[in-house]
């Protein structure tokens, strides 16, 4: 159903120039792009740049091709490219395992207010465990957090995320299950 649905916005926006379209399109897959975003930038607020800034080049370029069949998958090419461009325009920036740190930054203000109602501690230790594991995640190669993050995180199918990655899907299934691997050599240590 959700695949008929995409290809009915897409055709609204090539062929209509449809804002409304593109706005059903953009509630659809705004929270995941940002998920996407967010595990991979330092603060919250580049995570809330780079994602309008995904969504703004991908209505441009949906304005000049007529070639999309996958929505979804455009639309992580354009945030993994942002993210690489940020980076690569950052090029002095110290580390990317201190995203953690920013993150926690982020969320202070956050557990302060739960913790009236009694789950800041709750709230604490779920945010200390992300760290843990966003630690292990900063050791893994860029590639096999990618998929990991898109197939755990996302829910994307193989066939999805070969698109988005540009490799064949069973290349893709390959690349997970040696990135699991990996994840379970670094828990296991």
């Amino acid at each position: 159903m959700s695949g008929l649905l995409d290809r009915y916005l897409l055709f609204r926006i090539r062929e209509q120039q449809d804002p409304e379209a593109f706005a059903r399109l953009y509630d659809r897959y705004v929270q995941a792009i940002y998920r996407f975003v967010y595990l991979k930038l330092p603060s919250k607020q580049d995570s809330e740049d780079i994602t309008s800034e995904v969504f703004l080049k991908c209505w441009n370029f949906l304005q000049e091709h007529r070639d999309v069949r996958e929505i979804r998958a455009l639309l992580y090419k354009i945030a993994r490219n942002a993210i690489a461009d940020w980076y690569r325009e950052r090029s002095g920036w110290p580390d990317r395992s201190l995203a953690v740190t920013f993150r926690f930054e982020d969320t202070s203000s956050e557990i302060e207010a739960v913790s009236d109602s009694g789950r800041g501690r709750e709230l604490l230790e779920a945010r200390a465990e992300l760290a843990l594991l966003m630690g292990k995640l900063e050791r893994l190669k860029d590639e096999y957090r990618d998929v990991l993050s898109l197939r755990l995180i996302d829910g994307l199918p193989f066939s999805v995320i070969a698109e988005i990655m540009e490799k064949t899907p069973g290349h893709a299934r390959v690349l997970y299950h040696r990135a699991k691997k990996a994840l379970d050599q670094l828990n296991a240590s």
